[in-house]
Protein backbone atom coordinates (compact mmCIF):
# COMPACT_ATOMS: atom_id res chain seq x y z
CA UNK A 1 0.00 0.00 0.00
CA UNK A 2 1.33 3.43 -0.94
CA UNK A 3 1.84 6.46 1.27
CA UNK A 4 -1.21 8.30 -0.11
CA UNK A 5 -3.52 5.38 0.64
CA UNK A 6 -2.10 5.01 4.15
CA UNK A 7 -2.57 8.72 4.83
CA UNK A 8 -6.18 8.52 3.64
CA UNK A 9 -6.83 5.56 5.94
CA UNK A 10 -5.27 7.33 8.94
CA UNK A 11 -7.43 10.41 8.53
CA UNK A 12 -10.51 8.36 7.76
CA UNK A 13 -10.01 6.32 10.93
CA UNK A 14 -9.31 9.32 13.18
CA UNK A 15 -10.77 12.44 11.51
CA UNK A 16 -9.35 14.92 14.02
CA UNK A 17 -5.77 14.12 12.96
CA UNK A 18 -4.37 17.01 10.95
CA UNK A 19 -1.79 15.57 8.57
CA UNK A 20 -0.60 17.15 5.35
CA UNK A 21 2.02 16.28 2.74
CA UNK A 22 4.02 18.21 0.16
CA UNK A 23 2.43 21.36 -1.24
CA UNK A 24 -0.89 20.58 0.43
CA UNK A 25 -0.05 22.58 3.55
CA UNK A 26 -2.24 24.97 5.52
CA UNK A 27 -1.15 28.64 5.31
CA UNK A 28 -0.15 28.81 8.97
CA UNK A 29 3.15 28.97 10.81
CA UNK A 30 5.13 25.72 10.87
CA UNK A 31 8.18 24.71 12.90
CA UNK A 32 10.80 22.27 11.69
CA UNK A 33 10.93 19.13 13.80
CA UNK A 34 14.64 18.80 13.08
CA UNK A 35 15.20 22.11 14.83
CA UNK A 36 12.95 21.14 17.76
CA UNK A 37 14.77 17.87 18.42
CA UNK A 38 18.24 19.39 18.01
CA UNK A 39 18.20 23.02 19.21
CA UNK A 40 17.38 23.54 22.92
CA UNK A 41 16.68 27.25 22.47
CA UNK A 42 14.24 26.67 19.62
CA UNK A 43 12.37 24.09 21.69
CA UNK A 44 12.13 26.07 24.92
CA UNK A 45 11.15 29.25 23.07
CA UNK A 46 8.27 27.49 21.33
CA UNK A 47 7.18 25.73 24.52
CA UNK A 48 7.20 29.06 26.37
CA UNK A 49 4.97 30.56 23.69
CA UNK A 50 2.30 28.01 24.67
CA UNK A 51 2.64 28.47 28.45
CA UNK A 52 -0.06 31.07 29.12
CA UNK A 53 -2.53 29.20 26.95
CA UNK A 54 -1.94 26.08 29.04
CA UNK A 55 -2.38 28.01 32.28
CA UNK A 56 1.20 28.11 33.54
CA UNK A 57 4.21 30.37 33.85
CA UNK A 58 6.62 27.54 34.68
CA UNK A 59 9.04 26.28 32.04
CA UNK A 60 8.96 22.73 33.40
CA UNK A 61 5.19 22.50 33.05
CA UNK A 62 5.11 24.17 29.65
CA UNK A 63 7.75 21.95 28.11
CA UNK A 64 6.30 18.80 29.68
CA UNK A 65 2.86 19.42 28.17
CA UNK A 66 4.41 20.50 24.89
CA UNK A 67 6.43 17.28 24.59
CA UNK A 68 3.36 15.19 25.34
CA UNK A 69 1.28 16.91 22.66
CA UNK A 70 4.10 16.81 20.13
CA UNK A 71 4.74 13.11 20.76
CA UNK A 72 1.08 12.27 20.18
CA UNK A 73 0.99 14.03 16.81
CA UNK A 74 4.05 12.15 15.55
CA UNK A 75 3.15 8.82 17.18
CA UNK A 76 -0.40 8.84 15.82
CA UNK A 77 0.98 8.75 12.27
CA UNK A 78 3.60 6.07 12.91
CA UNK A 79 1.53 3.86 15.21
CA UNK A 80 -1.59 4.31 13.11
CA UNK A 81 0.23 3.10 10.00
CA UNK A 82 1.48 0.03 11.86
CA UNK A 83 -1.90 -0.75 13.39
CA UNK A 84 -3.96 -0.39 10.23
CA UNK A 85 -1.60 -1.78 7.61
CA UNK A 86 1.63 -3.02 9.26
CA UNK A 87 3.18 -0.06 7.45
CA UNK A 88 6.30 1.73 8.68
CA UNK A 89 5.84 5.42 7.93
CA UNK A 90 9.03 7.48 7.82
CA UNK A 91 8.59 10.22 10.44
CA UNK A 92 12.16 11.52 10.31
CA UNK A 93 12.44 15.00 11.87
CA UNK A 94 14.30 16.31 8.82
CA UNK A 95 11.18 15.97 6.65
CA UNK A 96 8.58 16.80 9.31
CA UNK A 97 7.09 20.02 10.72
CA UNK A 98 4.45 20.81 13.33
CA UNK A 99 1.96 23.62 13.79
CA UNK A 100 0.21 24.86 16.92
CA UNK A 101 -3.44 25.28 17.74
CA UNK A 102 -5.04 26.08 21.09
CA UNK A 103 -1.55 26.49 22.56
CA UNK A 104 -0.42 22.95 21.76
CA UNK A 105 0.95 20.95 18.81
CA UNK A 106 -2.06 19.92 16.75
CA UNK A 107 -0.93 19.41 13.15
CA UNK A 108 1.92 17.65 11.40
CA UNK A 109 3.29 18.16 7.90
CA UNK A 110 5.62 15.97 5.86
CA UNK A 111 7.69 17.35 3.00
CA UNK A 112 7.13 13.91 1.51
CA UNK A 113 5.57 10.79 2.98
CA UNK A 114 7.33 7.51 2.43
CA UNK A 115 6.75 4.00 3.72
CA UNK A 116 9.74 1.84 4.57
CA UNK A 117 9.94 -1.80 3.56
CA UNK A 118 10.80 -3.91 6.59
CA UNK A 119 10.92 -7.62 7.36
CA UNK A 120 10.20 -6.78 11.00
CA UNK A 121 7.71 -3.88 10.99
CA UNK A 122 7.61 -3.53 14.79
CA UNK A 123 11.40 -3.21 15.06
CA UNK A 124 11.35 -0.71 12.21
CA UNK A 125 8.56 1.24 13.94
CA UNK A 126 10.68 1.60 17.08
CA UNK A 127 13.63 2.72 14.98
CA UNK A 128 11.64 5.31 13.03
CA UNK A 129 9.40 6.67 15.78
CA UNK A 130 11.34 6.26 19.01
CA UNK A 131 15.05 6.11 18.21
CA UNK A 132 15.15 8.54 15.29
CA UNK A 133 12.59 11.05 16.56
CA UNK A 134 11.07 10.96 20.04
CA UNK A 135 14.24 9.92 21.89
CA UNK A 136 15.93 12.94 20.33
CA UNK A 137 13.02 15.13 21.46
CA UNK A 138 13.36 13.88 25.04
CA UNK A 139 17.11 14.48 25.07
CA UNK A 140 16.69 18.00 23.70
CA UNK A 141 13.90 18.87 26.13
CA UNK A 142 16.11 17.71 29.00
CA UNK A 143 18.89 19.96 27.72
CA UNK A 144 16.49 22.88 27.29
CA UNK A 145 14.91 22.82 30.74
CA UNK A 146 15.31 21.41 34.23
CA UNK A 147 12.76 18.66 33.71
CA UNK A 148 13.41 15.00 34.43
CA UNK A 149 14.00 12.47 31.68
CA UNK A 150 11.77 9.91 33.43
CA UNK A 151 8.89 12.42 33.32
CA UNK A 152 9.54 13.11 29.62
CA UNK A 153 9.66 9.40 28.79
CA UNK A 154 6.37 8.95 30.68
CA UNK A 155 4.91 11.65 28.43
CA UNK A 156 6.17 9.86 25.32
CA UNK A 157 4.78 6.52 26.50
CA UNK A 158 1.41 8.06 27.39
CA UNK A 159 1.29 9.77 23.98
CA UNK A 160 1.96 6.44 22.28
CA UNK A 161 -0.76 4.80 24.39
CA UNK A 162 -3.15 7.59 23.40
CA UNK A 163 -2.30 6.91 19.76
CA UNK A 164 -3.26 3.27 20.22
CA UNK A 165 -6.48 4.38 21.91
CA UNK A 166 -7.34 6.69 19.01
CA UNK A 167 -7.36 3.74 16.61
CA UNK A 168 -8.84 1.27 19.11
CA UNK A 169 -12.09 0.64 17.26
CA UNK A 170 -10.52 0.34 13.81
CA UNK A 171 -8.79 -3.01 14.12
CA UNK A 172 -9.92 -6.06 12.17
CA UNK A 173 -12.92 -7.87 13.71
CA UNK A 174 -12.01 -11.16 15.36
CA UNK A 175 -8.43 -10.15 16.18
CA UNK A 176 -7.23 -9.35 19.69
CA UNK A 177 -6.88 -5.88 18.28
CA UNK A 178 -5.23 -3.01 20.02
CA UNK A 179 -4.46 -4.54 23.46
CA UNK A 180 -2.20 -7.18 21.94
CA UNK A 181 -0.47 -4.57 19.81
CA UNK A 182 0.02 -2.34 22.86
CA UNK A 183 1.65 -5.22 24.70
CA UNK A 184 3.92 -6.05 21.76
CA UNK A 185 4.92 -2.42 21.23
CA UNK A 186 5.86 -1.61 24.82
CA UNK A 187 7.44 -4.95 25.68
CA UNK A 188 9.83 -4.55 22.74
CA UNK A 189 10.73 -0.91 23.44
CA UNK A 190 13.87 0.62 24.86
CA UNK A 191 14.23 0.42 28.67
CA UNK A 192 13.10 4.02 29.27
CA UNK A 193 9.86 3.37 27.39
CA UNK A 194 9.20 0.08 29.17
CA UNK A 195 9.76 1.73 32.56
CA UNK A 196 7.43 4.65 31.78
CA UNK A 197 4.13 2.84 32.30
CA UNK A 198 2.02 -0.16 31.42
CA UNK A 199 -1.37 -1.15 30.04
CA UNK A 200 -3.87 -2.69 32.44
CA UNK A 201 -6.95 -4.67 31.51
CA UNK A 202 -10.26 -3.36 32.86
CA UNK A 203 -12.94 -5.85 31.96
CA UNK A 204 -12.92 -6.05 28.17
CA UNK A 205 -11.27 -2.64 27.91
CA UNK A 206 -7.83 -1.36 28.88
CA UNK A 207 -6.26 1.69 30.48
CA UNK A 208 -2.78 3.13 30.58
CA UNK A 209 -1.02 3.62 33.91
CA UNK A 210 1.91 5.99 33.78
CA UNK A 211 4.72 6.06 36.32
CA UNK A 212 5.52 9.79 36.35
CA UNK A 213 3.19 12.80 36.34
CA UNK A 214 3.12 15.23 33.40
CA UNK A 215 2.58 18.19 35.81
CA UNK A 216 -0.83 19.16 34.40
CA UNK A 217 -2.05 19.44 37.99
CA UNK A 218 0.29 22.45 38.34
CA UNK A 219 -1.60 24.47 35.72
CA UNK A 220 -4.40 26.89 36.57
CA UNK A 221 -6.95 24.12 36.05
CA UNK A 222 -5.15 21.96 38.63
CA UNK A 223 -6.52 18.73 37.16
CA UNK A 224 -5.06 15.25 37.01
CA UNK A 225 -5.01 13.14 33.86
CA UNK A 226 -7.02 9.91 33.85
CA UNK A 227 -3.73 7.98 33.87
CA UNK A 228 -2.00 10.21 36.41
CA UNK A 229 0.59 8.53 38.60
CA UNK A 230 -0.63 10.62 41.57
CA UNK A 231 -3.88 8.66 41.93
CA UNK A 232 -3.71 6.30 44.90
CA UNK A 233 -4.32 2.61 44.36
CA UNK A 234 -7.73 2.91 46.01
CA UNK A 235 -8.66 5.84 43.78
CA UNK A 236 -7.57 3.87 40.73
CA UNK A 237 -9.66 0.89 41.73
CA UNK A 238 -12.75 3.08 42.18
CA UNK A 239 -12.24 4.52 38.70
CA UNK A 240 -11.74 1.08 37.17
CA UNK A 241 -14.89 -0.30 38.78
CA UNK A 242 -16.86 2.61 37.35
CA UNK A 243 -15.23 2.08 33.97
CA UNK A 244 -16.09 -1.64 33.98
CA UNK A 245 -19.73 -0.83 34.69
CA UNK A 246 -19.81 1.55 31.74
CA UNK A 247 -18.17 -1.01 29.45
CA UNK A 248 -20.76 -3.60 30.49
CA UNK A 249 -23.52 -1.21 29.49
CA UNK A 250 -24.77 -0.23 32.93
CA UNK A 251 -24.66 3.45 31.94
CA UNK A 252 -24.86 2.87 28.19
CA UNK A 253 -21.55 4.57 27.60
CA UNK A 254 -18.21 3.43 26.17
CA UNK A 255 -15.42 4.17 28.63
CA UNK A 256 -12.13 5.59 27.48
CA UNK A 257 -8.83 5.96 29.24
Amino acid sequence: MGATEILDRLVSAVPYLRISVGDNREPIEWWSCESLVEDPEALIDLARSTASGRGTDQDQVAISLFVQGYAFRIASVAIGGWLLDDAVVDVAPARTSIALGRSRPNAVHFDSLTVATAEEPLAALHEQLIENHLARLVANAHRACRVGEALLWANVAAACASSFRAFDEKMAPGSRGVPSRVERFFSSGRPELIAAGHARAVGEDWVWERRACCLWYRTEGARRCDDCSLWSEDEREERYVAMSLRVEGVTGEKATS
